[in-house]
């Protein structure tokens, strides 16, 4: 079997462990399974592609600091700065592919973004500390934005390429908005276990999304 064909075996194994320890912590050890899946995700790029896009890997690397930080309650801001930041390189990636871009299109994939940023804005900024409503809103920033080129970029050139770009926006927003009501409203295991299916997937949706360019 073919190295990249063993690495996305393990991939969505991992995602099934990690998944499946939110459930049932007693069985599988999440502080193990947590950290896995983008360091497996950065390999099976660096064996499907012959000239890496090092935006693309230094995205993943801020994720991976992201996730070892989130993971460490004193340290939940600066996890937000760099889940941003990484997340700022894959807007970078989509538009430095991108064409130029109707007015139209741009008016259409307005409001799905300005949704995505005033959610938080409105439903948020009570629950949330005031201290960290800030760097919530920078993430959201990202999250919004990378939504909206993803969108832009599909209806503009609809393609199975742009489709994998299409589903990672997407699904990173929906991963957003349910790790934002678990986070702040109250905590529900299966929409904990919707968070990390969500947001490993999305991840993987990118990881199509670059390795066909």
């Amino acid at each position: 079997m073919p190295k990249q064909k063993i690495l996305l075996v393990l991939y969505f194994i991992v995602l099934a462990l990690d998944a499946i320890g939110v459930v049932f912590p007693e069985w599988i050890d999440r502080k193990y399974t947590t950290f896995l899946p983008i360091p497996l995700l950065l390999i099976l790029y660096v064996y499907t592609v012959k000239k890496m896009n090092w935006l693309y890997v230094t995205s993943l690397i801020f994720t991976m600091i992201a996730i070892i930080f989130f993971n460490m309650p004193s340290y939940f801001k600066l996890a937000l700065v760099f889940y941003g930041i990484g997340l700022c390189f894959y807007v970078i990636i989509v538009l430095k592919k991108a064409v130029v871009i109707p007015v139209k299109t741009i008016v259409i994939a307005t409001i799905p973004f300005l949704i995505v940023y005033l959610v938080p804005l409105f439903f948020y900024s009570d629950a949330v500390q005031t201290e960290i409503f800030n760097y919530i809103m920078f993430y959201v920033f990202f999250v919004g934005l990378f939504f909206f080129i993803s969108t832009l970029v599909y209806i503009n050139k609809p393609s199975k390429t742009n489709l994998w770009l299409l589903c990672s926006g997407i699904l990173f927003l929906i991963s957003t908005i349910i790790h934002g009501y678990n986070l702040f409203f109250e905590y529900v295991t299966t929409i904990r276990v919707g968070v990390v299916i969500t947001f490993l997937i999305m991840h993987f949706a990118m990881y199509k999304y670059v390795s066909k360019q």
